[in-house]
């Protein structure tokens, strides 16, 4: 059996990986450049979370002999959509920082070394959650917020 720890890990800088393509993905085909500017962050953000990620071993999560319970319970991929509109992509990338942001603040709970990394992580996808529904809120289906198809 794999280390909890580990797949946890693993399914983190999977997570990451999908939502900075998806940032990538949109952010060029928005007209409002101040949500241009917010998927470009959001991507950055995830690039630089694949790397530190990607750095860290599971001892790095728990204390040895540390308790694990419940933390697959918070691996979970949300779905996507086969043609999302805009509206729908938004949703998705707030469903990809909920899920994020609770398993984040679940291995900050078990007082390994990189806690706070851990914590800060949580707080900073709850903040980008907060910022993307409120531009989910003034989106409409069909509404011309995309560029046109070239």
């Amino acid at each position: 059996m794999r280390n909890p720890l580990q797949v946890a890990l693993d399914f983190a800088v999977a997570r990451s990986q999908e939502a900075e393509a998806l940032f990538k993905e949109w952010a060029p085909r928005v007209r409002d450049p101040e949500v241009q500017a917010l998927f470009a962050q959001l991507a950055a953000g995830e690039r630089g979370r694949v790397e530190m990620l990607s750095r860290m071993i599971p001892e790095e999560l728990a204390p040895p002999g540390g308790e694990t319970f419940g933390l697959t319970d918070l691996l979970v991929h949300p779905k996507t959509v086969r043609h999302p509109t805009l509206e729908k992509t938004v949703r998705l990338a707030i469903r990809h920082k909920e899920v994020s942001a609770s398993l984040y603040e679940r291995i900050a709970g078990f007082d390994g070394e990189a806690c706070s990394f851990f914590r800060a992580m949580a707080d900073a996808d709850r903040r980008a959650m907060r910022a993307l529904e409120a531009y989910a809120d003034r989106l409409t289906e069909g509404e011309a917020s995309l560029t046109p198809p070239q």
